[in-house]
């Protein structure tokens, strides 16, 4: 069956660096159904590359969209912050650009940076409120972090908490805050049962589905190099999941996947 997908986080320029050029990795994703891909920014340098990106590689067949943010764990990154945001600001009219991130809060990595992370994430979330910018929110090991921080632009901002790896319970919280919910290859993992049990459960209207590439490649390719191509398989992990028809998931999520990059949230 031929899909029609949009793959709503993906880093080709780490793909790039990783060795595979980017028109390779856009060839080999448009030949799998993918019709638009949202380039991410994680800092300054990524920020200013996920634009070129997408005025450079966009075609007719395959638009890339992109973001600009300040990654948790990119500390070092953090005194850019300003600079970061007047870079955003001035991104506001361009067609394909689809809001601020990733931001967040990481305490996987390094838990000591906890109230400095938080301070950098409240600045993009006050940020995004001001000019109705959906957030796409990186969250390891920092769940009430993280909904304590989104409580605050309750009705204020929105977005989508990308990669998730919480439970159900969790995902309804961010649900009802407003948010997105988006799965990534670790929803085709065999014991990710409290992901299973999310995807299953959340509202259909308020999914997407992402590669995180060259992160979290979804079985069969577990353990190497991701890209958009494998968006397939995560797809197909979410019909064996869902009780709706196949026809009505694949309908959904893209549909879902055009009002986020297009600056909606689930609920408009």
């Amino acid at each position: 069956m031929a899909y029609s997908l949009i793959d709503t986080h993906c880093h080709l320029d780490i793909i790039q660096e990783q060795g595979q050029d980017i028109v390779e990795s856009l060839q080999k994703s448009a030949s799998a159904g993918v019709k638009k891909i949202v380039q991410i920014g994680i800092d300054l340098p990524s920020s200013l590359k996920a634009r070129e990106i997408a005025d450079s590689f966009s075609t007719e067949d395959l638009k890339i969209h992109y973001t600009v943010g300040c990654h948790p764990t990119e500390t070092h990154e953090f005194p850019n912050a300003d600079q970061i945001l007047a870079f955003a600001e001035k991104q506001l009219d361009h067609p394909r650009f689809t809001g601020i991130g990733e931001i967040g809060m990481d305490l996987y990595h390094d838990a000591s940076t906890k109230k400095l992370q938080r301070e950098i994430f409240s600045k993009f979330l006050e940020f995004s409120a001001k000019h109705q910018l959906p957030v796409v929110i990186h969250s390891r090991d920092a769940f009430e972090e993280t909904y304590e921080a989104l409580s605050e632009f309750k009705g204020k901002a929105f977005g989508v908490i990308h990669c998730f790896t919480y439970d159900y319970e969790a995902g309804r919280k961010f649900v009802d805050l407003g948010y997105y919910v988006s799965f990534s290859g670790i929803v085709a993992f065999k014991n990710a049962t409290d992901i299973h049990e999310a995807a299953k459960k959340l509202p259909l209207n308020a999914l997407l589905i992402e590669t995180d590439s060259p992160f979290l490649a979804p079985p069969p390719h577990r353990g190497k190099r991701n890209d958009s191509s494998n968006m397939p398989y995560i797809l197909e992990r979410m019909f064996s999941l869902r009780e709706e028809t196949n026809v009505s998931v694949t309908e959904q999520l893209y549909s879902n996947s055009e009002k986020f990059i297009n600056r909606k949230a689930y609920y408009a």
